[in-house]
């Protein structure tokens, strides 16, 4: 490794000199007797040369460095100083017959090579185009229509405007490191042009989405352009008349879903703008023709509108509701609010706006209908982190948009609560707004924009600082770089989406078919019609999925907490908090968040322990990105921990010091931090009142919850076990049931199980909390022992099962089945028919498992018909671009025909490219998936959202 070292590094060196050359007489090129003083910095092997020659090969490339041995060592000099001419309106090395007088020879071109002072020579032939013509007919970028002084070549725009995408770097940035190239010395010796190479990467960027979109060869040209017209458009949503059926709009209810559209919300409060410049200084080229709505209606409609007032929150304490003001302080936007589609992740037309006070409601609707605008379907999907308070008083709120914004064709509105969010809310919202229990949304979770932000995130910084025109253009034209990534990838994506959904379908609809034959039929009759009709109808029938919740719930202690905290005034001393801080955690929601993060380390302990010998790659790395997750909310929370319980971290700290990293990994692993919370403490250490008094109370509610879980589980298994000596013994085709008998009971118990350990940790830290060391605000006194006990391996059993040795007449109950419920009087019942507990487990069970399979079986049929759309929509375009050869904007001459031509040739020919793409690789997808299909044993026949409505997987391959 060192002899390589050393001989790179040697060669390296050697080239700073003439490389051997030093006794050359002639110029290799010429042959001529002359000084060989010249070489080219830029090109590859170049030689050293003399002085006319170095210049006649720079002819094609005028923007090229180049350096002069002067005795001693190579210095730079630039070809206008060696006197190269830049000649416009003729080919290089042409001379021009009429030149423009006024020639330049203080121009400035701005090249991926540097920054270069040129001499440049107009033409003023018979015929030649103004200055700016000429300049863009080279392949440079003129500074200004009048009188142009500086120019960028193409291809800088281009790669600045492709490194941008990926880096997310600056134009300060990228500038920055051009001048470092002209002179890395003394960079300042270019002349700065930075505010010009700004104003031209702006134009740059609005006039490729105007050419991409078709503005120049549609009729109207550019001032024909329409708001919306310009963005990237998801190929895979339904577009009537581009890539639905003709009749779409009168298909069956059991197809009709399928065309439904769905769309996500979310408000970002990273893309912020300070109070820089202003619309009438800088009102940007887009004017609402691509992602971001058109500001001026946009501010009008907010200004008329502002005096509403913003309802407050009924559900679990929404900062973004109830305190919409706290991060707009000195801030031009807060944010912005951005619609996407849910399926797709799409950025849609006229979807994005700014925010001023948090998510106000006049902000989301006016940017909401604005994007759903452009699909005229029947019925629309509509997920957002507050939806169970936006969709309050909407149609209301609807009235009062502007016209062309009110969704009079839409017919049917779901509103729900992406997957992520909805635990963090009650239980009603739960029930309510769930994606899981809503029927013909299939496994989509709403959760589109959270995935999207991460990268317009890393833009952030720098849009921060720019005028308001230049930031929405820029956001714009990243936004629509994004849209044409996942454009180009739809063949792959789909392909993956569909296999997963094809594997989750076979399972989920055998998991379910072996669980309904365990059940009499009546019942499930009986509970599929309930099914039904809350599906049909949710407002007037009671959800089925609801149990009755006895004792308390961890849910009701997190919402009372939360309640009282959002009532406390954010400066009260017993805060914890400093109000000046940017984010506020409350003790109550302190000792929350720790509470849950010990539960989420316990499933991913149990996650770990669940693999096998030899874990696949996948298995591996879902682990890993699992932990790393939650490694990095323990660090979060641990650091509000300094603030309430200070001796935790001193505590950590030695840990630390004791059990010190290894090869560079953590010698913890993220399920068995010590989060030290106020139960875990030793009696040495302080802890404020306040905060076990809040881990008590939540302690208490998961106790509750705990035990809830483990009489459901313990009911399913008893059932399942006498299900199993009725009807899976003896014969020899009863083997079969056997099998699904055991892996039935094997999940019952892995619940069993689970419950029991979330009850025992638990029940420590309430004897921790309450019961060695009574907290002074413990109304209750002991009272929570009556139903709250240790629980021994002995205590977990069936409502009718007896402890070892036990008869039918001596038997007893254990503790579970009576604590936080009323007394059972009868303890004989052993028959589903008798047992209406039993009954109302294996009801929300058995309803819940044909919720998994009806949404895996709606996925499957979803994405046939995305696929469908995706390859409509690509013919579309190509037909599209094919309508369009000629030149709209061309004037009276046929100069620019060919040009047009060309351009809708190679757009058609693109998309005709991706159509090819997603029909080859989705045929061989489906190829594949039938053969996992057979070999899994799946159906024949799949249901998709009634036990009527089936597809023929014979067909998945046609």
């Amino acid at each position: 490794m060192q002899h390589y070292r050393e001989s790179y590094l040697r060669e390296i060196i050697w080239m700073e000199g003439r490389g051997g050359r030093d006794s050359q007489t002639c110029c290799p090129r010429c042959r001529k007797a002359e000084d060989l003083l010249y070489r080219c910095s830029s090109c590859l092997g170049a030689d050293i040369l003399c002085k006319s020659c170095i210049v006649a090969i720079h002819l094609h490339n005028p923007l090229h460095f180049i350096e002069v041995w002067n005795g001693h060592h190579f210095e730079r000099v630039t070809l206008k100083m060696l006197g190269l001419l830049i000649q416009l309106g003729h080919p290089p090395g042409h001379r021009c017959e009429n030149p423009d007088p006024s020639r330049r020879n203080d121009f400035v071109i701005v090249d991926t090579t540097g920054i270069h002072e040129v001499n440049v020579a107009f033409c003023r032939c018979d015929g030649m185009k103004p200055h700016y013509i000429q300049l863009l007919r080279y392949g440079l970028f003129p500074g200004t229509g009048m009188d142009p002084r500086t120019a960028t070549t193409f291809r800088t725009l281009k790669f600045f405007q492709l490194v941008s995408f990926e880096s997310k770097g600056s134009h300060q940035e990228f500038y920055r490191a051009l001048e470092r190239l002209t002179g890395n010395v003394l960079s300042k010796s270019a002349r700065d042009r930075y505010h010009e190479f700004m104003s031209m990467v702006s134009q740059w960027r609005h006039l490729k989405m105007l050419k991409r979109a078709g503005r120049g060869h549609d009729l109207g040209g550019i001032s024909g352009t329409t708001e919306g017209s310009c963005a990237v458009r998801c190929p895979s949503c339904p577009q009537p008349n581009i890539n639905l059926p003709k009749n779409w709009a009168s298909a069956p209810p059991e197809i009709k879903w399928m065309y439904r559209l769905f769309v996500s919300i979310d408000g970002n409060f990273k893309l912020r703008r300070r109070l820089v410049s202003s619309n009438e200084r800088d009102p940007g080229y887009n004017a609402g023709w691509s992602f971001f709505v058109e500001e001026n209606r946009f501010k009008a409609y907010l200004l008329a509108k502002w005096h509403i007032a913003q309802e407050r929150s009924t559900c679990v304490a929404h900062e973004a509701v109830d305190r919409a003001d706290r991060q707009a302080r000195g801030l031009a936007a807060s944010g912005v609010v951005a619609v996407v589609c849910t399926r797709h992740e799409f950025r849609l037309p006229t979807s994005v706006g700014d925010l001023q006070h948090g998510e106000r409601y006049i902000n989301v609707d006016y940017i909401t209908f604005s994007a759903v605008q452009w699909f005229r379907v029947l019925e629309l999907v509509i997920s957002y982190d507050i939806g169970c308070q936006w969709h309050k008083k909407l149609l209301d709120r609807l009235a009062k948009l502007p016209s062309f914004l009110r969704p009079t064709f839409i017919k049917v509105l779901l509103v729900l609560i992406p997957k992520f969010h909805l635990p963090a809310h009650v239980e009603f919202c739960n029930r309510t707004y769930s994606f899981n229990l809503t029927k013909g949304v299939g496994r989509t979770d709403g959760e589109a924009p959270e995935r999207g932000w991460s990268r317009m995130n890393a833009v952030a910084k720098s849009t921060a600082e720019m005028g308001p025109g230049s930031r929405r253009d820029t956001l714009d034209d990243h936004m629509g770089d994004e849209n044409w990534t996942k454009t180009k990838r739809c063949a792959e994506i789909f392909v993956a989406k569909m296999e997963r959904a094809v594997e989750g379908k076979v399972k989920f609809e055998r998991d379910h078919d072996e669980f309904k034959s365990a059940i009499p039929s009546a019942y499930v009759s009986l509970w599929t019609k309930q099914v039904e009709e809350w599906e049909a109808d949710p407002a007037s029938n009671r959800n089925p999925y609801e149990a009755e919740t006895k004792g308390i719930s961890a849910q009701a202690v997190r919402l009372r907490l939360a309640q009282e905290a959002n009532a406390k005034a954010p400066g009260a001393e017993d805060d914890g908090a400093n109000s000046s801080d940017e984010v506020v955690m409350y003790p109550s929601l302190f000792i929350s968040m720790g509470v849950q993060l010990e539960e989420d380390q316990y499933k991913l302990r149990v996650a770990a322990s669940q693999l096998g010998n030899h874990p696949t790659k996948k298995q591996l790395t879902n682990l890993a990105e699992r932990s790393n997750v939650l490694r990095r909310r323990i660090a979060v929370w641990t650091d509000y921990q300094k603030l309430y319980i200070p001796e935790a971290e001193a505590m950590r700290l030695r840990l630390d010091s004791e059990s010190a990293a290894v090869d560079g990994k953590p010698s913890i692993e993220a399920h068995d931090i010590p989060l030290f919370l106020p139960s875990s403490l030793p009696p040495s250490v302080k802890c404020r009142s306040d905060l076990r008094s809040y881990e008590a109370q939540l302690r208490e509610g998961q106790a509750y919850d705990a035990l809830d879980e483990l009489r459901r589980h313990l009911r399913s298994r008893s059932y399942l076990y006498k299900r199993k000596d009725r009807n899976s013994r003896g014969s020899q085709a009863s083997v079969a049931a056997n099998t699904r008998s055991n892996t039935a009971i094997k999940r019952a118990q892995l619940g069993v199980d689970g419950a029991s350990i979330k009850y025992t940790r638990a029940y420590n830290a309430l004897l921790q909390l309450k019961g060695e060391v009574p907290l002074e605000d413990d109304l209750e006194g002991e009272d929570w022992r009556k139903d709250l006990q240790k629980l021994k391996k002995s205590d977990i059993r069936g409502l009718s099962e007896g402890l070892f040795g036990h008869s039918e007449g001596t038997r007893s109950i254990s503790w579970i089945w009576k604590s936080g419920s009323e007394s059972i009087t009868s303890t004989s019942e052993d028959d589903i028919e008798s047992d209406e507990q039993l009954q109302d487990a294996l009801r929300i069970e058995f309803l819940k498992s044909r919720a998994r399979a009806n949404r895996w079986a709606e996925e499957v049929l979803l994405l046939e018909e995305e696929m469908r759309r995706t390859l409509d929509f690509f013919a579309y375009k190509a037909e599209w671009w094919l309508a369009r050869k000629a030149s709209t904007i061309g004037g009276l001459t046929c100069d620019y025909d060919e040009g047009f031509s060309a351009y809708a040739h190679s757009q058609s020919a693109v998309y005709q490219t991706l159509w090819k793409e997603c029909d080859r690789q989705w045929r061989e997808g489906r190829a594949r998936n039938w053969v996992k299909v057979k070999q899994k044993g799946g159906r024949k026949k799949a249901t998709s959202t009634e036990e009527t409505d089936e597809i023929d997987l014979d067909e998945l391959d046609e």
